[in-house]
């Protein structure tokens, strides 16, 4: 994505969707949006994903469960780095696989605006709205990267108080004082009374957490939960949103894509299917939870909906930001896994590939 692109969808998605009023990116497609899609005919794609010499699909090495384990993080160094000098956190008690530097801040950004266009706002509860106008309402983010979306709320609902905490260490001290937020280290998974300010019980009006599918292992989701709860306020309101890392509709590149992720984050305990298991995690917190609610969204992985070109770049990135873990769980080189990820974002329009995102928001009982 471009400059100028990302410019305007930044323009464009900082407003109610129903306020759009630039040409190129008016009457976004939203959670049907792959039903409106007609696909192109062969002859139209960019490209045909390329064939062996049998004729037949290339189909790559499943992945090498003994490879699964390495951890991105470098115990010696504040800033760890693969191969390719992406940058990574360095919480060895994380297994969170995606980078943290500014490629993929970039990119989380992009994506933060997917968000709010396909749930047409930042907070999906209606409640949660009403709340945050009220000036001194505390509303926490976990896992908030350099604040995208706590300004992005800020900026709406400037009366309440905001908090975020993030594993990646320098994301914090680069967070600029103009956001009017305070940002800290910290891991769920340890404990919220994080870096130099305490997260005493029954703190936050209002609790968030997105996509941290990358670094929350599956059995320790219910505990994440209980933490959550207990810095919550009683009727306070929690919301969770998580995605599947699985291709639906998928075509043959895909699905070799998304076998390939399917174990490899098995392997390292984590959930390919973080958005359908959200209700299954919240079983073992319903005593705390009342008002529970879900709402789901397929966005396209790549298609010639507005919406989906816009997703298209972003989808891609995603994978290639694995690259240094996955192409060393699927025993390949690093130039077949990126043949693969340009495969599959061909294949993604031709196929109206979909991601599933899904929003579980509950009131807390003490």
């Amino acid at each position: 994505m471009g400059p100028r692109q990302s410019k305007l969808l930044k323009n464009q998605l900082s407003k109610p969707i129903e306020a759009a009023n630039h040409a190129e990116f008016t009457n976004l497609d939203f959670a049907n949006s792959r039903d409106d899609f007609q696909p192109a005919s062969p002859k139209s794609m960019s490209s045909a994903p390329p064939l062996n010499a049998t004729g037949s699909i290339k189909t790559l090495p499943a992945p090498h469960i003994d490879k699964l384990q390495a951890k991105v993080w470098n115990p010696n160094s504040a800033d760890s780095w693969d191969a390719d000098m992406r940058g990574y956190h360095s919480v060895e008690e994380s297994d969170y696989a995606l980078p943290s530097d500014e490629i993929e801040q970039n990119r989380l950004e992009t994506q933060h605006y997917l968000l709010r266009a396909m749930f047409n706002g930042d907070i999906v509860c209606s409640e949660v709205k009403e709340l945050v106008k009220k000036a001194g309402t505390k509303v926490l983010d976990v896992g908030c990267a350099k604040g995208f979306w706590l300004d992005s709320v800020r900026k709406e609902y400037p009366l309440s108080e905001y908090y975020g905490v993030d594993i990646a260490e320098s994301l914090a001290t680069e967070a600029s004082p103009e956001h009017n937020v305070t940002i800290k280290f910290g891991n769920v998974l340890e404990g919220l009374p994080c870096d130099n300010f305490q997260h005493e019980d029954n703190t936050f009006d209002y609790t968030h957490q997105r996509l941290l599918v990358f670094g929350m292992p599956k059995e320790k989701y219910p505990e994440a939960l209980k933490e959550l709860i207990r810095v919550t306020k009683a009727g306070g309101w929690i919301e969770l949103i998580e995605v599947d890392i699985m291709a639906y509709k998928a075509g043959p590149y895909s699905k070799q894509l998304s076998q390939a992720m399917l174990g490899a984050m098995q392997a390292r305990g984590l959930d390919c299917y973080a958005a359908t298991n959200l209700e299954w995690h919240a079983r073992d917190v319903r005593a705390h939870i009342s008002n529970q609610q879900i709402k789901t969204v397929h966005l396209p992985f790549n298609d010639n909906t507005n919406l989906g070109r816009l997703s298209g770049p972003n989808s891609k990135n995603v994978f290639l930001a694995l690259e240094d873990w996955m192409h060393k769980a699927m025993g390949v080189s690093r130039e077949e896994f990126r043949e693969l990820v340009e495969n599959c974002f061909v294949e993604w329009a031709e196929y109206k590939t979909f991601w599933q995102v899904r929003a579980l928001y509950f009131q807390v009982k003490k």
